[in-house]
C-alpha cells in the first residue's frame, strides 16, 4: 500500500500518471510544479515503477512501467502522505470519487488516462509567454539564455509570429539578441532556432530588469 513509498515518490508517481506520457523534469515543473528528485527517482526505480533516460540538454525523461500504472492505481484507495497541502488533499478526494466511478462502471485506469494531458490553454499575450519562459529559465534577469530554450516553451505559436514579435522586442530594445560565440559547436536544434537579425543568425536572448 501508499506506505511503502515517500511523499515524493508518490507525487512524482501520480504526476507521471496524469501527464499519461513520457515526460521531462521541466515538462512537470511548468504543468504541476512537480519535480522528480534524484532520491525519489532511485526510489521508484528500485521498485520497477519507472524508467527514465537521459535526452537531449541533458534532460531526464520518465515513463511509468506496467508495475508503476498498477501502483498509481492503488494511489486512488489510499490515504493522502502526511503534511501536504490543501492542494494534494483535495487532489485524493477527487481520486477516491474517481476510483467509486471506475468500480461502478468496471473500468480500467488505462480508460481514465487513455490520452496525454494537453495541459492548460496557454494564457497571456506572445510577448508575456516569451517574458515568461524568459524568466522561468534565467536564474536572474540579464542572464544569456539559448533562444531554443524558449521556443521549447512556445510550441502552440506559429514560428513566424514568435519572430515577428521577436523582431519587435528587439527593435523596442526590450530585448537583446546575440549570435553564440560557440555556434560551431551548438546542437542542430539551437541552430534552427536562431533568428536572423540584420542577415546575423541570434541564438541567444537577453531580457534585462523590467
Amino acid at each position: 500500500m501508499a506506505a511503502d513509498l515517500t511523499t515524493p515518490a508518490r507525487q512524482a508517481l501520480i504526476a507521471l500518471m496524469v501527464r499519461a506520457e513520457r515526460t521531462s523534469n521541466p515538462d512537470l515543473k511548468q504543468r504541476y510544479r512537480v519535480e522528480i528528485t534524484k532520491p525519489a527517482r532511485e526510489e521508484l526505480t528500485a521498485q520497477k515503477l519507472i524508467t527514465w533516460e537521459t535526452g537531449a540538454r541533458r534532460a531526464i525523461f520518465y515513463e511509468l512501467t506496467d508495475l508503476g500504472w498498477a501502483r498509481a492505481r492503488q494511489e486512488f484507495r489510499s490515504p493522502p502522505p502526511e503534511k501536504v497541502s490543501a492542494a494534494w488533499l483535495l487532489h485524493y478526494a477527487t481520486l477516491r470519487h474517481l476510483d467509486s466511478l471506475l468500480a461502478r462502471g468496471d473500468q480500467q485506469i488505462a480508460d481514465l488516462y487513455a490520452e496525454p494531458d494537453p495541459g492548460p490553454p496557454p494564457a497571456g499575450t506572445v510577448e508575456e509567454r516569451i517574458r515568461g519562459a524568459y524568466a522561468d529559465l534565467a536564474e536572474k534577469p540579464g542572464d544569456l539564455i539559448r533562444l531554443v530554450l524558449v521556443r521549447d516553451r512556445l510550441t502552440d505559436i506559429t514560428r513566424d509570429e514568435q519572430d515577428r514579435v521577436l523582431e519587435e522586442m528587439d527593435r523596442r530594445r526590450e530585448i537583446h539578441l546575440d549570435p553564440d560565440p560557440a555556434r560551431n559547436e551548438l546542437p542542430q536544434e539551437a541552430l534552427d532556432a536562431a533568428i536572423l537579425i540584420g542577415g546575423e543568425a541570434k541564438h541567444l536572448i537577453t531580457i534585462g530588469p523590467a
